[in-house]
Parts: structure tokens; sequence; C-alpha cells
């Protein structure tokens, strides 16, 4: 557990929104404000994308991979973003730049590392979802992305009041309020508002259909059994359930190209 002084500094700082919310870079943001535009074209995005070297080394490597690759060998960033496409490129982007800025805490490494593999898988889950129920497909997938944001950014601020906490102290304690931190984050990274109301309600999604999703999703990214009561109120029948379960390990090795 927690000693009381540092227990009692946790909670201040979360009910007083004190805590160490990174800024998304401007590259990201920049990529996705483009992608909302009907204008967007390769090359204005590829030009966008250019100015960030770790971005577009992450965006040739994962057109190379064995998941996107084809017979034709990718030799421009124009070409991987056409075999792409805006979506995967505006994901690849937020994805990249949030492994960055939030799942590196010192000392965590291991744990994150695995925290943000089950991010990508769940958006990925969540993608899934809502292509089979026709439905906004790239909220989904940041939804997901971002359920469980909040823990790193809490873990964080628990090393910064004690760098010496015991590990299964600090897990245990972010448990509680990561959903609500994580809404917090997506919200100061001007995100859609309804992804973060699905973060802050992901563990209790009753009255929210995205956080229902993201829900269903994370037990999928788990492998766990879907409730009956989840799946039902997304009118996702146990056949829908299963013919995505069955892609997954496509989509957790789409995770691992994209991590």
């Amino acid at each position: 557990m927690l000693s009381l002084d540092v227990q009692a500094r946790f909670d201040a700082a979360i009910a007083s929104g004190e805590l160490p919310v990174p800024v998304l870079p401007e590259s990201a943001s920049q990529v996705l404000a483009m992608i909302d535009r009907p204008t967007c074209d390769a090359w204005r995005l590829a030009e966008l994308v250019r100015r960030d070297p770790a971005m577009t080394a992450h965006v040739m490597q994962i057109a190379a991979s064995p998941v996107y690759a084809t017979a034709t060998k990718v030799s421009s960033l124009q070409q991987a973003i056409a075999r792409l496409g805006f979506t995967t490129i505006a994901q690849i982007a937020v994805a990249a730049a949030a492994k960055a800025r939030v799942f590196a805490v010192p000392g965590f490494e291991r744990e994150l590392r695995a925290a943000f593999a089950h991010a990508l898988q769940t958006a990925l889950f969540a993608q899934e979802i809502a292509r089979l129920r026709r439905s906004t497909v790239d909220v989904a997938f940041l939804a997901g992305l971002f359920h469980d944001f909040g823990q790193p950014v809490l873990l964080q601020k628990l090393v910064d009041l004690d760098p010496r906490i015991d590990r299964e102290s600090a897990i245990a304690a972010v448990e509680a309020a990561h959903a609500e931190v994580g809404a917090a984050l997506v919200a100061r990274w001007a995100m859609p508002a309804k992804v973060a109301e699905a973060v802050k309600l992901h563990h209790a999604p009753a009255g929210c259909e995205l956080a229902v999703l993201v829900a269903v999703a994370d037990c999928l990214a788990h492998a766990r059994e879907v409730p009956v009561e989840l799946s039902a109120q997304l009118n996702l029948y146990p056949e829908d359930v299963e013919a995505i379960a069955a892609r997954s390990a496509q989509i957790l090795e789409t995770a691992r190209v994209m991590a």
C-alpha cells in the first residue's frame, strides 16, 4: 500500500488536476487536422509527415511490414501513404506520439510496453466492431486507444511523489482513477468529446454506446469472454462476436507492427 502521505498527495493531485499531462506533438495534431479536410491528398500529407523524421521512419517501416506489404516495394512516403490510407496514417501518428509522450515512466518500462500493446489491440478490435456496426471507425479506434491512458499519467505522478515507490502498490493505486484522468488527457488533446466520455465510462459503460463498444473491445483484447449484457447493448449476436474474435491473430500482429 501507499504511505499515508503519498496517498494524500496523490489524491490531492488528482482532485486538483495537477498531473503531468503531456502535450500532443504539433506534427501529430496537424496530421489529424489534415485528415479531416476533404481536400487532403497524399502529397500534402507526405509533406507534413516528412517534417517529423521519427514519424516518417515509422510509416515507412509499417508500410513494408508483412501486415501491409504487397508484391510492389514501397520506395517513397507518398507510396506508403497510398498503401496505408489516410486513416491508418492518422492512427500511426497518434499512436507513435502517445507512446513517446505518455508511455515512458522510468522503472515501469515493462509494464507500459504491455499496456501500450493492449491499448493498440483494443483500438483495433474497437475499429472492427465499429465497422461491423457501420458506426464511425475513426472515433472507435481513438476511444479504444486512449481507454487506459490515464494509467501511465498516474504512474508518473506517483514516481514524482516517491521515486522508490513499490511497483505493486503503484499499479494498484492507479486503477481506481485512471479512467477519469484518461478522459482529461483526451480533452487536453482536443479529441472528440464522445471519445473522452467513452474513456471515462469504459468500466461502467451503461448509457454510453461508445463506452460499451470499448468495453467489448477490451474483453477481446484480453482474450476474455464478452459478457452477453455488453454485446446485446450493441446488437451484436454471438456469431458477430465470434467473427471478430476469429481475427485476433491478424489484429495482434497489426498491433505489434504499429507499436
